[in-house]
């Protein structure tokens, strides 16, 4: 913020040369507010002020953990049934096994299965993302919670 009200504040209102006076004192009193360095700046360091305290909504779309709960009994379930992974054994839905593979932030389990080669294979060719969203939304509430 302070970046950028120091450069805003290199750059004010032009005057025209018949607007000048010649006297740097009488200068200062035939100035408008519109033509003062200060009016130039003052919205672009209220904004930067203002959006320094408060960070953009997230563009997440966010999940279903019910619809999420029914995507996952009828699609992943034969290789994941109860957090397990019948494919590989050590790489499960448990809490301990995401945090130490994945992590639990919903956005690096999206990443993974989407960059997963059995999962594009098998699966997510044929969910939509808000579907994918859903299931991992429900997939990191369980291990969270230790619900599996």
């Amino acid at each position: 913020a302070v970046f950028i009200f120091a450069t805003a504040s290199a750059f004010h209102l032009p005057q025209t040369p018949a607007a000048r006076p010649s006297n740097p004192s009488a200068k200062a009193l035939s100035q408008t507010p519109f033509q003062s360095p200060w009016y130039a700046t003052a919205p672009i360091a209220i904004a930067a002020l203002i959006f320094s305290f408060f960070p953009p909504p997230s563009l997440a779309i966010e999940g279903d953990i019910t619809k999420g709960s029914e995507i996952f009994t009828s699609t992943c379930a034969g290789c994941h049934r109860g957090g397990q992974n019948f494919v590989k054994e050590k790489k499960t839905l448990q809490k301990d096994a995401l945090e130490k593979f994945v992590g639990l932030d919903e956005e690096k389990v999206e990443a993974f299965f989407k960059g997963s080669f059995v999962h594009k294979m098998q699966v997510s060719g044929n969910m939509s993302d808000q579907e994918i969203t859903d299931v991992v939304t429900y997939v990191v509430d369980q291990a969270k919670f230790d619900k599996w």
